[in-house]
């Protein structure tokens, strides 16, 4: 059931958006790629022409623009495509109320939320729709992701799993692959009903960090949910992100939060004991391994280890459990030498992108 206050932020989200392409889309595609941006005429382009380059047929994309002070209008205006549908914000309403927007105005059965820097394969829409199987009612599709490491100029390929194959699979299972960190999945790799999105407070403003693994990972525990072992998205990871503006304080509470979050969804009524132990423990070590990256992360950007140390002591009911390969490389990473981390920032190539 969604709060009032999280219901308030989706209703209201949509409330001073201008639809400029109503008339031409039709009312009922399957899935809707949505696609918020800001100030990103840059990327953006790509970004929508790799949606409008779906293999399947009955979708349609939905760009956001949150105000943009850039030219997006104009690179929007060079599309002649009847498939996209854009609204604009009047004035900036922030990042997660701008996906909220898009969430409200979305048409399609399934949803897939992709971020202006990032990028959908052509397939994507066709293979996770192959992948339901006759089941149009599945709570979500996932999907794999590429990573864009963009300070090293490569692309990692995603993980894929070793023990679930493409097709209709137990949903608790695709989550605990993937809190095991077993599997690659972001936000942009996901297909999600869209009403069940809506019905779970859509993405959480107040949980900028993790609101994308909070919109979703839940819907897994609902009982069967599509999984495709195969990169379907390349996510982009860059020092000018959405959140890497955020504090290291902040990013710390969130990973937390999304863990509680996602150990509170587990229902009763479809798991026994032993799976809600195991899929709490799971999600518990998910989050202090997510926050174990955090900080490793902000040792490369160059903090002192006595800045680390300080953290780890006022954090460190965060860091349980301990999962002991991402508490190895976090300690080769904090016992690195400062020069060496200093290295490691220099090696960090600006990109110019906007933060919301």
């Amino acid at each position: 059931m969604v709060s009032p206050a999280a219901q308030s932020v989706i209703d209201h989200s949509i409330t001073d958006a201008v639809d400029t392409a109503t008339a031409s889309i039709p009312a009922r595609p399957f899935v809707t790629i949505a696609i918020p941006t800001f100030n990103r005429a840059h990327l953006l382009s790509d970004c929508v022409r790799a949606a409008l380059a779906q293999t399947y047929p009955h979708f349609e994309v939905l760009v956001s623009d949150n105000a943009s002070e850039d030219h997006t209008q104009d690179v929007l205006a060079t599309f002649n495509d009847k498939r996209l549908r854009i609204i604009r914000q009047p004035r900036n309403i922030g990042l997660l109320p701008n996906w909220n927007a898009c969430l409200a105005a979305a048409r399609g059965d399934y949803i897939v939320c992709v971020s202006d820097d990032d990028r959908l394969a052509p397939g994507m829409l066709e293979v996770c729709v192959r992948t339901m199987n006759g089941r149009p009612h599945l709570p979500i599709v996932v999907g794999l992701s590429n990573l864009d490491m963009v300070a090293l100029g490569r692309i990692r390929p995603c993980r894929v799993s070793r023990v679930l194959e493409t097709g209709a699979q137990d949903g608790a299972a695709i989550l605990r692959e993937f809190l095991a960190d077993r599997i690659t999945v972001t936000n942009c790799s996901i297909m999600a009903r869209t009403e069940l999105v809506r019905r779970n407070g859509g993405f959480w403003p107040q949980l900028r960090y993790t609101a994308d693994v909070v919109s979703w990972a839940p819907l897994l525990l609902q009982g069967m949910a599509g999984f495709v072992n195969e990169a379907c998205a390349t996510y982009r990871l860059h020092d000018l992100s959405a959140t890497a503006s955020l504090s290291i304080e902040t990013r710390l509470d969130e990973g937390r939060a999304a863990g509680e979050i996602i150990a509170a969804s587990i229902d009763p009524r479809r798991t026994s004991a032993r799976q809600r132990k195991m899929l709490r423990y799971e999600s518990h070590r998910w989050f202090a391994r997510r926050n174990l990256m955090v900080l490793s992360d902000y040792r490369k950007a160059g903090a002192s280890i006595g800045e680390i140390v300080s953290l780890i002591w006022k954090f460190r009911s965060y860091l349980h459990p301990v999962d002991s390969r991402a508490a190895a490389h976090f300690l080769a990473v904090l016992l690195l030498p400062r020069t060496l981390t200093h290295h490691l920032r220099r090696m960090r190539h600006p990109v110019t992108v906007a933060a919301t």
